[in-house]
């Protein structure tokens, strides 16, 4: 009996003494670090705000997720690597992971991956590409060469200008006030954005898109099991909208200087309330096809859709 005690001692022990158990570490380091330099971030789980300043340097500040097994803060070769090792394989859901915020130069060139890490990334210049699995990626005031991606998260997008493409699978998008050439991938997501750009494009299969965009030059939306609802306030150049499965409304804010060409597939209808024009329907298959310029037609606008319908108004 004493032996069987003694054996639940030294395991109540050992149990209680191990890592895993122990508080998360604390972490402040700072190093120096060039504008424009190459940066590496992996950072598996937890919350992780990422912010641009004006110094040659980079710090990282909080608390290391519970089964870490260090902080890699140095450089490797050309890059500078920041990471919170894990283990190779674990399991514990219940543990709230990395706490971090890292300051970084406003000028970098940054991959950021995560697993189920939630990012803030915040006024950083140059190229930056996130890949993550199941977290949820907020950008702010980012400039350049933008390349956001997550599978089971949402993206958060305000005030943000140059080359971009935001994509997510079973997650949302939700873009404000973002600017310069930006191209939107989602699969069972739904898109939202009143945005500023100048070009956009957007190809979503079961989700729907509401999108409120000022003087747009190109425009190309396609669709499959998701509705598309654009409000455009001028097209200085071309668009193409098509759908399968999903209505389209084209909302205009005044009358577009555009010419028109339509083409309503099998089980849709085409509405105007733009001009006195009206859709002329096929006689052996139905289908409705329409054709006209209001304005001087500077710009064109090609709409087709299978199973869906086709709407064109003035706000």
């Amino acid at each position: 009996m004493k032996q069987s005690y003694l054996a639940l001692l030294l395991f109540t022990v050992a149990t209680f003494t191990q890592p895993w158990a122990q508080a998360a570490e604390q972490v402040d380091k700072t190093a120096e670090l060039a504008p424009g330099s190459k940066l590496d971030i992996h950072i598996q789980r937890g919350d992780v705000q990422i912010h641009g300043w004006d110094k040659a340097q980079v710090a990282i500040k909080g608390t290391l997720d519970e089964l870490s097994e260090g902080l890699v803060f140095s450089r490797d070769g050309s890059r500078f690597v920041i990471k919170d090792k894990l283990p190779d394989s674990y399991s514990g859901h219940d543990e709230q992971g990395s706490r971090l915020t890292i300051y970084l130069p406003m000028q970098v060139n940054a991959n950021i991956k995560g697993v189920s890490a939630n990012y803030l990334l915040e006024h950083l210049k140059g190229e930056v590409n996130t890949g993550n699995v199941s977290g949820d990626i907020n950008s702010q005031g980012l400039q350049g060469e933008l390349n956001i991606k997550t599978v089971s998260g949402n993206i958060r997008a305000k005030d943000n200008s140059g080359q971009i493409e935001m994509e997510s699978v079973s997650g949302d998008i939700d873009d404000q006030g973002s600017s310069g050439n930006i191209r939107y991938r989602l699969v069972s997501g739904d898109l939202t954005a009143d945005i500023q750009a100048r070009s956009v494009s957007a190809d979503l299969v079961s989700g729907s898109a509401t999108l409120q965009l000022q003087q747009a030059d190109n425009l190309n939306l396609r669709s499959v099991s998701g509705d598309l609802q654009v409000t455009l306030q001028s097209l200085t150049t071309k668009a193409h909208l098509g759908s399968v499965n999903a209505d389209i409304d084209l909302i205009f804010t005044q009358v577009p200087d555009a010419a028109f060409n339509i083409k309503g597939g099998p089980g849709g209808n085409i509405h105007n309330t733009l001009t006195d024009d009206k859709p002329t329907i096929s006689q052996y298959t139905r289908n409705q096809r329409l054709k006209f310029q209001s304005g001087s037609g500077k710009a064109d606008i090609d709409i087709n859709t299978i199973s869906g319908d086709i709407s064109l108004k003035q706000q």
